[in-house]
Order: structure tokens, then sequence, then C-alpha cells
């Protein structure tokens, strides 16, 4: 599990779940999903909802607890040349577009939401991923190339950033955890905003986020927690139990949001009042009940841009003591 404000009280032990001996192992996130996928590692898993629909469908034996510990709006990390003609999302018909990996969930809403809302399909780009077969997601599903879509990789020692800077990409989305360093990823979002060669396609990513909202209802869920059916079979309460305790640490973090305020050089409420307006008090809602829109579109992008051959029934894919959530 990444190293979360929300996820902080399980990492320090102040909230502890019923009846589990609980050691939270800090991984940056996309190596967690590897090591799962490679290795089957852990008892329970911060995992990528999109790798995760995938290996339910090949019959991988994980169910997950309905904790979406990240979410965002991907599509606003794309960026372009300073200098590109590119100035809204229909100019990327045709362009060169590199990213991490195509199955990664940022990337499948982005490519949703390029289709639906902006009338660009995946098929009208070329795709360039940076990660290679050894060290990525889709190297350890099994994945290939959905038909009708030109998937390359990056040169070796070439990255995104590069590429981007030298004009042989024309749209980059990278990683966004460069506090947190993963061995899958050469390219992140804070190389963009440094780089002067480089600007955000949405040059208003805040304003475009509050629009995605508002046009759909729900914020984007990256990430959920897996647990193996192995330990569900043996203690079918803990999917419940950790549940309730991811529940009670993001609480607690909710009531320290105002240190942040205390904290900030700069004037942080303005940020945090246009997400309690726009989310409410709860921007990481978890439960089924909250996140079922959200889900059921998740999975028919991944069923639409070819990552799996049948729409997920999204009560199977979690727990049953989690389902009334």
């Amino acid at each position: 599990m990444a190293d979360y404000d929300r996820t902080a009280a399980l990492r320090d032990g102040s909230v502890k779940p019923a009846g589990i001996d609980l050691t939270y192992v800090v991984s940056p996130p996309s190596e967690t999903f590897w090591r799962m996928l490679k290795f089957d590692e852990f008892d329970a898993a911060e995992m990528s909802l999109s790798s995760f629909l995938i290996v339910r469908e090949q019959r991988r034996p994980w169910t997950a607890i309905p904790v979406f510990p990240f979410r965002t709006f991907f599509h606003t990390y794309v960026f372009v040349r300073a200098d590109s003609a590119i100035s809204q999302p229909s100019d990327l018909a045709g362009a060169r577009f590199g990213l991490p990996e195509y199955q990664m969930t940022a990337a499948v809403w982005t490519r949703g939401v390029l289709q639906h809302d902006f009338g660009v399909p995946p098929s009208a780009m070329r795709w360039f991923v940076e990660r290679t077969p050894a060290m990525s997601h889709g190297g350890q599903t099994g994945f290939t190339a959905p038909e009708g879509v030109s998937i390359e990789r990056v040169p070796e020692g070439e990255t995104l950033l590069a590429l981007l800077e030298h004009g042989a990409l024309d749209a980059v989305m990278p990683s966004p955890y460069g506090g947190m360093t993963s061995r899958l990823n050469k390219t992140y979002v804070a190389d963009l905003v440094h780089s002067p060669r480089a600007r955000l396609l949405f040059e208003r990513p805040m304003a475009e986020s509050v629009r995605a909202f508002r046009a759909h209802g729900f914020s984007h869920i990256n990430h959920t927690v897996v647990v193996q059916n192995r330990v569900l079979e043996k203690h079918p309460w803990v999917a419940l139990n950790l549940y309730n305790a991811f529940s009670a640490a993001k609480q607690q973090c909710y009531g320290q949001i105002d240190y942040l305020l205390r904290s900030s050089l700069m004037p942080a409420f303005p940020v945090l009042e246009v997400q309690r307006r726009t989310f409410g008090d709860d921007p990481f809602p978890y439960g089924l009940a909250n996140n079922r829109q959200a889900l059921v579109s998740l999975a028919e992008y991944a069923h639409e841009q070819g990552l799996v051959t049948a729409r997920s029934r999204i009560d199977d894919l979690f727990a049953a003591a989690t389902r009334d959530t």
C-alpha cells in the first residue's frame, strides 16, 4: 500500500483492524501491483482496478473490498509540447501519445473521456509505452494490443519526457508518483511540470476536473484493495473488518485537514473549498453504493477498449460481506 494520508492511521497503528495482526508494507502503487501480479506476494494489497478486472476474468483468486485509496481525473495530467498546435482534446486525433503502459487504469479513464467527451477514440492515436514487458503489469497478465490499436514501445534508453521534448511524441501522460520512485517508471508528473518544453493540455486542470465530475456524477477510481481468496475462505470476516478499518483511518485523516491549513505557506483553503463544494465532505468515498456508477463506467470502458472480453458484474468483484456498504 502506498503512503497515503488517508491510510496513515493504519500504517502507524492508531487504527487497528479487529482480529487482524496487520503489517503495513509501504510500496509505490505500480510496484505493489507488479509484485502481486508476478509473485502473488501479499495477503491483501492495493491493486489497479483495470488490472484487477483483467485477472479476475483470468480467474486469479483475489476478491476486492470496496476501499478505493486513490482516485483522480488522470486525463488532466496529459501534457503536450509547449510550442504544440494542440490546444484542445479533439486536436489529439492522429497524435503520438506516450504513457507508462496501455492497460493501466489511468489510461482506461483517459481514453474513455477522450472518446466519449471529446470524440477521439483510441484508434485515432498511436500509442507508445515506456515500461518493458518484464517490468510492466501487462507483461504479467499477457496483455496484447486490442484490435485496431497501434502500440509501440519507447526505445531503450529513452523516456517519455525526452521524446516529448524532442518532438518524437505529441502528448504524454506520466506517472503521478514522484514522491515514491518505482522501478517501473522513468517519467513523473514533476518532470513535465518542471520542463520548459511541456505544458498541460488542460490549462485549468481543476476546472476540467469539476466539469468531468458534474458531467458524469462521479470521480475516477484508480485503485482498490484485494484480498487473497484463501484468506477469505478461512476467515470471511476479514473483508468487513478491513473495510471498517480503512474507513476509520480515512475519517481520522479528514479530522486532521486543519493542520494542512496551518502548515501551508501558500493558502490551501481555496483549493480545499472548491473540493468541498464539488465533492462534498467525503471526496474519497468507500462502499459500493457510493461508487457503483463509477465502477460500472470503468468496467464498460475496459470492455469497450478490448482489455476484457466480457463486462464485469460489479457485485461479483467484491466480498459478499461488503456488498451492502
